[in-house]
């Protein structure tokens, strides 16, 4: 898990887009994904890892929405597209969680931390970059 931890610590080697705010809650959420597995790597007692993973839920919950909300309110062409992905994401980070809460494995959140990871890097360098470059043309002012 080391190596994991290792090359996660470079988050904010992130792709960036347009949007600052968009840039600055990928950062977030890899920082609070990276105590998570801190955390897992370190043995840490089940209600913690609960709360830190139950923290990237709703951190990821907020993040989709904030972005949904944005895109229908300036009609982004990619909307559905993109919606779905969330949703789809969002399912699997659920789904990991209920069995992280059954099965208490610590070797299923590292793994599953590298997937969301490479997916990260894919969602931002793809439907993030085009919605962000959409949205920089207004004047949006986001409060986090």
């Amino acid at each position: 898990m080391t190596v994991l931890k290792e090359t996660f610590a470079d988050y904010l080697a992130l792709p960036e887009v347009a949007m600052p705010f968009m840039n600055t809650v990928h950062q977030a959420e890899v920082a609070l994904v990276t105590d998570l597995l801190t955390q897992v790597e370190n043995h840490a007692a089940p209600d913690a890892i609960d709360k830190l993973l139950a923290a990237w839920v709703e951190h990821t919950r907020a993040h989709f929405a904030r972005e949904e909300r944005l895109m229908t309110e300036y009609n982004f062409f990619a909307t559905p597209c993109h919606q779905g992905e969330h949703e789809r994401a969002l399912l699997e980070l659920l789904g990991v969680q209920q069995q992280w809460l059954r099965e208490r494995d610590y070797t299923l959140l590292p793994a599953y931390i590298q997937h969301w990871r490479e997916w990260l890097q894919q969602h931002i360098s793809s439907m993030d970059f085009v919605t962000a470059q959409f949205l920089s043309q207004f004047k949006i002012e986001v409060e986090l």
